[in-house]
């Protein structure tokens, strides 16, 4: 068997090719209900990088055809301690040593950029949510990772939702929610509202579930928050935000995010639902929710289902999702492995 590993570019159109090719072998294998990676997605993510953020791809060829794929991906403005990767190997060449090749680039690169914490992702087994292969979460273990932060993705089909469900959780929600008022906005925020969006996704990772997940609150100012609104324009998507503001302070408290691509019409994200510490209580989580989805539907009827993920130990979101229609599609286990912890000479051995 020959095998080599070779850099994906946007300087080289064949080797985004290869990796489409990858992608989809993969999805088809283990998550046909996702919508399929397209060309056209796969160029412009390439073209246009997230801010603070360093990304390298990578493809293993097996006798010159395109067998698996790296993703590494370490943050440059904080967290600089974790390098965070994703490897998947297409069906046909799996338990021939690709994946473990890989690894070791994973590893090369951690030594390079001074990064202790591994951590990637993996599906995962639970009752009624057989995982199509466990050979990656096997494949996890054996290279000395822990699994953390299990989570769980939930789809809500648009033509079963229950209307009046809906307008029963928003009269419970507005009768708690006195003192705030609603704002709407699609894609990038409104000036008077940047601080606010910023403020509260600088939370996310503070106030979200973790786990053991050895991963830092996110810093993000209103410059680079609208440097991730072009970003997310330029790759062609579209965002739907719905927020409420304190109207004693003017202050954004709470914020949700649906998102939708042009090359999967039928398909969108339920993204980003935070409410912030010192006003909840309030229902504000599922009034922004349930709102949001209101706004999204009628200004994107096309779209047949939206998808979401929440940590497993999420209770209060999951309660909010599940009411309003989300059921059980799939689940994912989180794996971190700290080099620095368990003494390892970062070698693939």
């Amino acid at each position: 068997m020959s095998l080599r590993i070779a850099p994906v570019s946007v300087d080289d159109p064949a080797s985004i090719d290869a990796w489409v090719e990858v992608v989809e072998r993969i999805r088809e294998y283990e998550f046909p209900y996702l919508p399929a990676r397209t060309r056209r997605m796969a160029e412009l993510m390439f073209e246009h990088a997230f801010p603070a953020r360093a990304v390298e791809h990578q493809l293993a060829w097996v006798d010159g055809e395109p067998a698996g794929r790296l993703e590494v991906s370490r943050m440059t403005e904080d967290n600089l301690k974790v390098l965070s990767f994703t490897i998947e190997v297409a069906p046909r060449f799996r338990r021939r040593g690709v994946g473990r090749a890989l690894f070791g680039e994973v590893l090369a690169y951690a030594r390079e950029h001074g990064r202790t914490v591994l951590v990637t992702g993996a599906s995962l087994s639970m009752p009624g949510l057989p995982a199509p292969d466990e050979a990656p979460g096997a494949f996890a273990a054996a290279l000395g990772f822990t699994n953390t932060l299990p989570e769980l993705q939930r789809r809500l089909t648009l033509a079963e939702v229950d209307e009046d469900v809906l307008a029963g959780m928003l009269a419970a929600a507005q009768a708690k929610a006195t003192g705030y008022r609603l704002v709407r906005w699609r894609d990038a925020a409104p000036e008077e509202l940047a601080e606010g969006v910023a403020y509260l996704d600088s939370r996310l990772m503070s106030d979200a579930p973790t786990g053991d997940l050895q991963i830092e609150a996110e810093k993000p100012d209103v410059a680079r928050m609208r440097r991730v609104e072009e970003v997310i324009a330029a790759r062609g998507r579209r965002t739907f935000h719905t927020g409420a503001v304190d109207e004693q302070t003017g202050a954004l408290v709470a914020w949700t995010t649906i998102s939708n691509d042009d090359e999967t019409p039928w398909h969108a994200w339920q993204q980003i639902t935070i409410v912030d510490p010192d006003h909840r209580g309030h229902r504000l989580g599922a009034l922004v929710k349930v709102e949001n989805l209101r706004f999204f539907r009628a200004e994107m009827p096309q779209v047949e289902v939206v998808d979401t993920f929440n940590a497993a130990e999420n209770g209060y979101m999951i309660a909010i999702n599940e009411q309003m229609g989300f059921r059980k599609l799939a689940a994912f286990q989180n794996w971190q492995r700290d080099l620095a912890k368990d003494g390892s000479t970062a070698t693939a051995e």
